[in-house]
This record gives structure tokens, C-alpha cells and sequence, in this order.
């Protein structure tokens, strides 16, 4: 009976829209790839073939109870979130409690044949999946395959589960496509038939979120009354999708502020850009000289047709307004000289702060609009952090000036700019004058900090939420003062005095006061050691040396920590070495970790990590031994991203107020463990102490030195789109 009335709906959908005119056949691709009531991407409690878009994050919570504890349990809430950390698998999670039948926290992953079926619509998507890994405890736990075809506005699925707790059989289901935003839903998933509807909102408001909402009942059990979901998607580099002929397509990485900055932008370009480094280039006419005026502050260029023998002077003058526009922008340790024909220009970024490539984008812009083309050859920029000659581009400046006024693309730009850690500036004549040292240079960074604990033994959710003051003072050369301050704002009950997490609560206190030094050691090779508080009543060092040679995609670290409680004299030792290996096409890195931890477990750590504009997404899994010999493992996921603007406000009187530049928030679970003697058992509970911790503070050299890891030819040659577009927003 079941399959009969499926049969029924799927038939009457597919003639629906032969019989109406109205209704236009939408591509395949403008199916909203939304969450099931599961947690997956497919229908109501049935998967489609199909995963979530790459780089979105989705996120449902549903009241439905699962059909066979609906009359012992009072409610049941589901917390689920997906995200596509690639375009042929999904990652998910899944949190639920139902008092009477229990509570937990597992995860789900997807994998489809999508990307390679693409360019075959005769041919279905397939995708194999799992569900409710991890958990001590097994509620959903399924393993299926399934096939999806699209055909007219009817997406058609069918597949099969092994069980045992869901999806034990053969399963089907369809979703209609009635409008863009208005979906039809049925299915069978082996137990019930089930109906529904969903509303897909738009993003809107210049608000990268869209919502979506779900209603479904089932025709075996009640009829009519319904279980609801409510979610959102949101893109994790956070930018707006650009709107196409029909559909929503992400697939440029420049946002509305930037085309609305270019002149004479065809108006066709917008909906044809695609995600390829290659194609999104923007097609202008050139700018004409008055533009140019506009943009520098100087004459028209046409008015200095000279070169650097017919006369000096106006080159000189050209250098001394580049310099004094830098210093202007609030760039530090700003110096402008040239070697020949070569113009030179050092400068410290403290004002971009979510990427370094944005500070390179207007050093360029302004270096480009201040000289003449007869000035110059070619353009060195070196990058300095906290007064150390990090990394040097050089290109021809004709070439550099081309791409960011528009008028060339990438590729050009890619294969003539050279990037070396080997900073060559023997022979420059530097501009005497004011450079804004950054001696004594103060920032003041003020960010919450959330610690959660979520279906543990012990509650549902408890929370911790604080906020932490970070003062950066900048002394001579590579040295850093670090003063930290944490001040608990809320918390939840099981966080009070007497509580089980009290320990993870202190009083307003200062937490870190250290003095760190960075060291360049070789071209490739830096040093960054620090002393002083640790941790709050912890005292002692926190040292790391790292080799990353050639363009970046290789990196080990070795990382030391001595230190000791100044009330119970324990004394810690932390020894970790770590091997990162980046792939730029897809911005993803691989890191492994081995040692001895901060909190004195032995063990190792694997990360896989990948960015998303300048959100970092991580899968991680740690494999460690405490010191009372118990094993554990751990899985969880990461998020991290700036939490300030894009240019933050600059030095005034030496201090500057800002957010944080890398913000984030991890969910762990511990994995099923086997402690011998752990009267806890087998179950999903809390490790006596926090697993695999590296140590690694803001002034860490990653952060404070390398970009969030991104200071490498690799990198910068990846992303050189994002010059110009902090070029175009930034230039006025």
C-alpha cells in the first residue's frame, strides 16, 4: 500500500508539469540542496543523492519523534548541521534528546558521484552514506546507497539501507520543484509514507543567510498532524550569492561593493563568472586619466612623459607622496626607495585583518596610482611583521598596473611576480623621513570566548561565555608583549559553585602576561620564544621553530613548553613535532602532530583543513594517553574566522581598538572507548582533561607572523583576485 501511493504521487507530479504551460523546466542544478529531517540532504527522512553545496553550512533543528518511541517519549528535540567541506561529500552531525528514550551526539557523512556525472544528465548521481557515527550509543545508525535523476522540475530518488535502527530496506521518495522556493515532497522510508512541503527563502538584505522551513506528516500515522524543521544555510566565506539568469550560483569571488566600483562593467560578465581563479576576471575599458587623478591624488598621467634620466624630480616627488599616502592608510615600518629601475616598498600591515592579501592589494593599488609608467621597470614589495622582513614580491609594474586598473586577468600577473622569503634589498636608496615606526605600537583586542559542553552525562547544553582582552605591545624588532585578561559574563547551572563543571569557571582574572621574541633565523627557517605566565598561576615558556621552504606547500614545526603551577609546583613539559603539506587548488592542508601534549598525554593529532575566503573549516581526530595510562579518542570539527572588520581603525596616540583576526568555536566528542578500569564503561563520556592541546597563543608564528598559515608563493599566487578586489573597495 505504501509504494502504491508514492507510486501515485510521483505520477501525478511528473504530469503536473506537462499539463501546465506555466510551469518552465528548470536545470538540474537549481535543486536547493536542503536538509532532510535526518540530517543528510535529501527529502523528509529519506536521503537524495545529492550532498551539500561546497563551502556551505547548513543548519535544522525539527520536533519529530522517531516513529517507534512516539508514545513513551514527551517530546524530542533534533539539533543538525551539515557542511560541505568539498563538492562530492558532506559532513553532519546530530544532537537529539528524548526524555525516556535518551540523548546524543553522532555524525554523518555522504559521499556522490555528482561532480563526475555532471556533464552525463542521462545518467543518475549516486551516494553512499552512514549514519550515526561515533556515538556511544547507536539510535540511527544506517548505512545506504541511493540514486538520483532529475527530470523536468521532479528530482526522483531510490535506494537502500542496511539498518539496523533506520532505512532497513528499500526506500524511494521525489521532491517538486513547484517555484524557487516552494518544494513538494514524498516519500516512502521503509517504515511510513510520508508528505510534505518546504519554503526555501532567498538570501535577502544583503544578509548571506537563507532559511528554509519544513512541514511533515506521516500518511500511516496520523494524518495531518504535522512535524516541523526550520534551518538556514550560510556560505562560509560569507559572501553574498550572485544572482544569475534564473538561480542563485555562487561563482564569483567579488561581492556587489566591488562591481559597483568599476566603471563600465559589462553588464553580462556577473552571471557568466564561474568559482575558477581563471575566470574571474573583470572586463572593463580603460580607466581614463581623470579617473586615475581621481583615485591618486596626482596630476594626469599624461602629464609626465619623462623618464628617469630626462628628470628625477618628479620620480622623487612621486615617492615621497606614495610614502606619505601609505603612512596615511596606517601602514607601519614604511619605507619607499628603488634600485635602478626598480621601485622598492616595505611596509606593516595592522589595519587588514582578515587577510594580508588585502594589505598587499592597496600597497599595490597605491605604489601603481602614485608613479608614473616612466618611472619605473618593475615593483619589490616586502612584507614586514612586527618589524621583520617576512616575504618580497616582485613583478613588472606595467604588468601589476594592468591587473589592478582591470584590464588583465590573473594569468598574466601569476606568471611574471616572483615570491621569495629571501629579501633582497642591497642597493636600494631609501627616502629619508618618517617611516611610522611601530615601536611602542599598542592593540587593545576585545572577543567573546565560548566553551560548551553538549549531550554530555550531565545536561543537554552548558555553556560558558566570556569575554577575553587581548593587549599587543610592539618592542624592537620581533618582540611582543602579551597581556591577556578573561572576564566570565553568563554560564549555565552546572557551572556554579558545587556544579560538575565548576573547575571550568574561574572569577575575572588575567590568564597570559609573556614576553615573546621572533627570530629569523634563515629565509625559510623563523623562531618565535616566549616567557613569562603561561596560564593563569602557571609560569614558564612557550617556544616553536618553523621550516617552510620553497613556495609553502611543505612546513614542519617543532614545538617546546616548560613551565610550572606556582601553588602546587607541578611542573609541565610539552615536546610536539608537526608536518603540514598544503594543496593550493583547493586550499586545503593536511597536518599531523606527535609528542607530548600540554596536558601531559602522549599521542598524536591529524587535521584536515581547508578555507573557505578566510573561514577555516577542520575535521580533526586526536589519539592520545593521559597519565593514568587511560587511551582515549576524540573527533570533532572546528570553525574559524575573523571576528572584526574587514580593515580595522588604525593607530591613534600608538593604540588601536579591534576584534580578533582568527575567532573559533570546536564541537569534540569523545569516540567509543575501551578504559579497562573506567567504571564509565564503553559510553561516549568526557576525557578526564582536555586531549591533544598545542599550544599555540595569537603571537603563535602561524597567526602572528605567517598570515593564519597563508603567507606562501603557493597561496598568494592562488588568490591574487583578492588584490584587486581590496584594491577597488579600499583605493578612495
Amino acid at each position: 500500500m505504501p509504494l502504491t501511493l508514492l507510486a501515485l504521487l510521483l505520477l501525478c507530479l511528473t504530469a503536473f508539469p506537462s499539463l501546465s504551460p506555466a510551469f518552465e523546466l528548470p536545470p538540474p542544478q537549481g535543486f536547493h540542496p536542503a536538509l532532510s529531517l535526518q540530517g543528510f540532504t535529501g527529502i523528509l527522512n529519506t536521503p537524495s543523492a545529492h550532498v551539500t553545496q561546497e563551502g556551505d553550512f547548513y543548519a535544522l533543528y525539527t520536533n519529530q519523534k522517531e516513529n517507534n518511541w512516539r508514545k513513551r517519549v514527551p517530546f524530542q528535540d533534533n539539533y543538525l548541521f551539515s557542511v560541505g567541506m568539498f563538492n562530492f561529500i558532506e559532513i553532519g552531525g546530530r544532537f537529539f534528546e528524548a526524555p525516556g528514550a535518551g540523548r546524543d551526539l553522532s555524525a554523518n557523512v555522504k559521499v556522490t558521484s555528482a561532480p563526475l556525472t555532471r556533464d552525463y544528465p542521462l545518467l543518475p548521481v549516486i551516494a553512499a552514506g552512514m549514519q550515526d557515527i561515533g556515538g556511544g550509543a547507536k539510535f540511527f545508525q544506517t548505512k545506504y546507497v541511493v540514486a538520483s535523476e532529475d527530470i523536468w522540475r521532479l528530482r526522483l530518488s531510490l535506494g537502500y539501507g542496511s539498518g539496523p535502527d533506520r532505512m532497513k530496506g528499500a526506500f524511494a521518495g521525489a521532491e517538486f520543484k513547484a517555484h524557487d522556493w516552494f518544494y513538494l515532497l514524498g516519500e516512502y522510508d521503509t517504515r511510513e509514507t510520508n508528505a510534505g512541503i518546504r519554503v526555501v527563502l532567498p538570501q535577502f538584505w544583503r544578509v548571506p543567510f537563507s532559511f528554509t522551513a519544513t512541514a511533515k506528516t506521516s500518511l500511516d500515522h496520523k494524518p495531518g498532524n504535522f512535524d516541523v524543521a526550520v534551518g538556514f544555510s550560510v556560505p562560509l566565506d560569507f559572501r553574498m550569492q550572485v544572482q544569475g539568469s534564473r538561480f542563485e550560483v555562487r561563482g564569483s569571488t567579488e561581492t556587489e561593493s566591488v562591481q559597483a566600483l568599476k566603471p563600465n562593467v559589462q553588464s553580462s560578465t556577473t552571471s557568466t563568472q564561474t568559482a575558477n581563479p581563471e575566470h574571474q576576471t573583470s572586463h572593463l575599458t580603460p580607466r581614463t586619466s581623470n579617473a586615475e587623478s581621481r583615485a591618486s591624488g596626482l596630476e594626469p598621467r599624461t602629464s609626465y612623459p619623462v623618464s628617469e634620466t630626462s628628470n628625477p624630480e618628479p620620480r622623487t616627488s612621486n615617492l615621497e607622496s606614495l610614502r606619505d599616502r601609505l603612512i596615511r592608510q596606517g601602514f607601519l615600518n614604511v619605507r619607499v626607495g628603488s634600485r635602478e629601475r626598480i621601485l622598492v616598498v616595505e611596509y606593516e600591515n595592522a589595519r587588514f585583518n582578515h587577510n594580508e592579501l588585502d594589505a598587499l592589494g592597496a600597497v599595490a593599488g597605491i605604489a601603481c596610482s602614485a608613479t608614473t609608467p616612466g618611472d619605473f621597470d618593475a615593483i619589490r614589495i616586502v612584507v614586514r611583521r612586527h618589524d621583520i622582513a617576512m616575504i618580497q614580491l616582485s613583478a613588472p609594474l606595467s604588468t601589476f598596473r594592468t591587473f589592478l586598473d582591470g584590464d588583465g586577468d590573473s594569468r598574466a600577473l601569476r606568471e611574471a611576480l616572483d615570491i621569495s622569503y629571501r629579501i633582497d634589498t642591497a642597493g636600494v636608496e631609501y627616502l629619508g623621513g618618517d617611516r611610522n615606526p611601530g615601536m611602542l605600537s599598542t592593540s587593545l583586542s576585545l572577543y567573546p570566548a565560548l566553551a560548551t559542553w553538549v549531550g554530555t552525562e550531565f545536561g543537554v547544553f552548558d555553556y560558558l561565555l566570556s569575554l577575553k582582552t587581548d593587549l599587543f605591545v610592539q618592542g624592537w624588532q620581533g618582540a611582543v608583549v602579551n597581556a591577556r585578561w578573561d572576564t566570565p559574563i553568563s554560564w549555565s547551572d552546572n557551572l556554579e559553585e558545587g556544579k560538575q563543571y565548576q573547575s571550568s569557571r574561574s572569577n575575572s582574572r588575567m590568564e597570559r602576561l609573556m614576553l615573546f621574541q621572533g627570530i629569523r633565523l634563515l629565509p625559510d627557517v623563523m623562531a618565535n620564544v616566549g616567557a613569562g605566565m603561561v596560564l593563569h598561576d602557571i609560569y614558564g615558556t612557550l617556544n616553536e621553530v618553523v621550516w617552510q621552504p620553497g613556495d609553502g606547500a611543505h612546513r614542519v614545526r617543532l614545538a617546546q613548553s616548560w613551565s610550572r603551577h606556582d601553588k602546587t609546583h607541578r611542573e609541565l613539559e610539552t615536546w610536539l613535532a608537526s608536518y603540514r603539506y598544503y594543496y593550493s587548488p583547493l586550499d586545503l592542508s593536511l597536518e599531523g602532530t606527535a609528542g607530548k601534549f600540554f596536558s601531559q598525554d602522549r599521542g598524536f593529532a591529524l587535521e584536515l583543513k581547508r578555507m573557505f575566503g578566510d573561514t577555516a573549516l577542520s575535521v580533526y581526530y586526536k589519539n592520545s594517553t593521559t597519565t593514568d595510562k587511560k587511551h582515549w579518542e576524540a573527533a570533532g570539527i572546528q570553525f574559524a574566522f575573523p571576528l572584526t572588520p574587514r580593515r580595522d581603525l588604525q593607530h591613534y596616540y600608538k593604540m588601536q581598538l579591534r576584534g580578533s583576526d582568527e575567532w573559533a568555536y570546536a564541537q569534540e566528542t569523545t569516540l567509543k572507548n575501551l578504559n579497562n578500569n573506567d567504571g564509565r564503561g564503553a559510553l561516549n563520556y568526557i576525557a578526564p582533561v582536555p586531549l591533544a592541546i598545542n599550544p599555540q597563543p595569537p603571537t603563535a608564528l602561524y597567526r602572528a607572523y605567517f598570515n593564519r598559515d597563508r603567507l606562501g608563493s603557493a597561496y598568494i599566487k592562488s588568490h591574487l583576485e583578492r588584490l584587486r578586489e581590496a584594491w577597488l573597495i579600499y583605493k578612495d
